[in-house]
């Protein structure tokens, strides 16, 4: 193997570790730590986007989950195109189907879990919504790599079929 293909494949898995102890440390911390943290943060981006100072807090609320949900989905889709991508660099010889069976089990494992394991924690509440959309994320962002590892080898394909042919 390559030493730049190594080291592609120790900074992928890093990156992916990395990801999901951001994922569990914002999981799986104190709920009243975890309104704290972005509270103030939430109240200027809604004075930003509402252009106004006065928000009422039905829309507030509203407009905070939304926000949460959002970045549910955007952390969990970077998850699965690291996972993915990190499994499929790493077990490069092995049959695609078993690297995507691999990927996908990895990756909804870790949706699920960060969100189940909340019943346990005082301070935490179990939602399925929630785990669902931390499963939607990460099975794009697994399609996203899918499709674009697809499409590259579809890519080399076609060009040594003509490379042969000329």
């Amino acid at each position: 193997m390559k030493k730049s293909r190594i080291g592609l494949i120790i900074i992928l898995w890093i990156l992916f570790i990395a990801c999901a102890g951001a994922i569990c440390y914002l999981s799986f911390q104190n709920g009243e730590d975890a309104r704290a943290l972005g509270r103030d943060f939430m109240y200027s981006f809604a004075e930003y986007h509402y252009k106004t100072t006065d928000i009422p807090s039905e829309v507030m609320d509203d407009f905070i989950y939304k926000v949460r949900q959002t970045g549910r989905l955007l952390i969990f889709f970077l998850l699965g195109i690291l996972g993915t991508s990190a499994v499929h660099f790493t077990l490069r010889r092995l049959n695609w189907f078993f690297r995507m069976l691999i990927s996908v089990f990895m990756l909804v494992l870790i949706a699920i879990l960060t969100e189940r394991l909340k019943i346990f924690l005082p301070t935490r509440h179990y939602s399925a919504s929630e785990m669902y959309i931390s499963i939607a994320g990460a099975m794009l962002g697994f399609l996203f790599i899918s499709v674009c590892t697809m499409a590259f080898s579809f890519i080399r394909f076609v060009i040594r079929q003509v490379h042969r042919f000329t």
